[in-house]
């Protein structure tokens, strides 16, 4: 019984260090119930589109972590805390240092640039599918460079170039 409730102890403690995600999904839900408003739609379809695309964006993070960053110091620090099975360090460390992790491709204002040019289009056009889609990671990459902003007093150099640094 101890061990079982340690084992959620600990569990606990890992989600509330990846709340992060949970504000993505929480702005997912609120442009789908926005939509829906809107639209006066329900489409459960809608719902789960928005959910996974304001999840998407930060797939870009184990991409780095797998290819292109993976020789990073940043990625090799994550790599041993793993190894040494160190689980509440390593979602601590991701916490606090995903927000130094400035190397990645698409968190830019390019991006968000495109995705507005389809939202609008999609709007235009009424593919209510893509304007799920598109807005949920217009949110998505807006609210990482409010929370930039929040917890590190300025906006990441990320946010200001196009693809990989050199």
């Amino acid at each position: 019984m101890k061990r079982s409730l340690s084992r959620i102890r600990g569990a606990g403690f890992i989600l509330w260090h990846a709340r992060h995600l949970l504000y993505h999904v929480l702005l997912g839900l609120v442009w789908a119930w926005l939509l829906r408003e809107i639209w006066q739609e329900f489409d459960i379809r809608f719902v789960l589109t928005s959910v996974f695309f304001a999840l998407l964006p930060d797939v870009e993070h184990v991409w780095y972590f797998v290819t292109y960053g993976k020789s990073a110091t940043y990625t090799q620090s994550i790599k041993n805390l793993i190894r040494s099975r160190q689980w509440r360090k390593v979602a601590v460390f991701i916490e606090h240092g995903h927000k130094d992790q400035t190397e990645l491709q698409f968190h830019n204002i390019y991006t968000i640039g495109l995705l507005l040019v389809f939202l609008a289009m999609s709007i235009v056009w009424d593919v209510r599918i893509v304007t799920v889609a598109a807005g949920s990671s217009v949110i998505h990459y807006v609210f990482d460079i409010f929370d930039d902003v929040m917890i590190l007093g300025y906006v990441n150099r990320n946010w200001t170039r196009w693809g990989k640094s050199d």
